[in-house]
């Protein structure tokens, strides 16, 4: 019997395994998704981040129903927000203890990343390749939270470790 991190051992194996070819295109496309688009325009840029903004912010969406935070379908949408731009957004009503995994959700688009290149792009051939490296490497830009997430997310971090910090001197942890 497999355990999640034997499971999780071999698909990064298998990850590392992957041709040389893979690797370089992923982070290829990769960097131009992060540096390059963005130079291009807003609508340039969202359309070449649109596989990663659409798992952003479903990865919120699909949290915070679990978590019972009542979400608000995503807009995908770009909105001028101040000097930048959204790509996206989900509404909901977190709490103290579901905030903080909710807003961080996008954290677990790594992996899914990860398995997307290995079962998914790697097989694939000719332009269905292309397509597969671009969604890989959309979804590696977009697993990370949004400096909106932080906002939302920072404030109750602080307030968790201050309530730790505080029992622990009581004793009670």
């Amino acid at each position: 019997m497999h355990t999640l991190a034997d499971v999780a051992h071999g698909v990064a194996q298998q990850f590392m395994a992957l041709p040389l070819h893979d690797h370089m295109l992923l982070g290829w496309t990769l960097l131009f998704i992060l540096v390059a688009a963005p130079r291009l325009g807003m609508w340039v840029y969202s359309l070449v981040a649109l596989p990663g903004t659409l798992m952003h912010e479903l990865s919120h969406l699909l949290l915070a129903f679990v978590l019972g935070a009542q979400p608000t379908f995503p807009s995908i949408i770009p909105k001028r927000d101040g000097n930048s731009w959204r790509l996206g957004s989900v509404t909901c009503s977190p709490n103290f203890l579901t905030t903080i995994p909710i807003a961080l959700a996008p954290l677990a688009l790594f992996p899914a990343a990860i398995l997307y290149a290995v079962f998914v792009m790697s097989p694939a051939t000719g332009w269905w390749y292309v397509f597969h490296v671009w969604v890989a490497s959309s979804m590696l830009a977009a697993c990370l939270p949004s400096r909106q997430d932080w906002r939302v997310a920072l404030p109750t971090i602080i307030g968790a470790l201050v309530l730790f910090l505080l029992l622990r001197n009581a004793g009670v942890v």
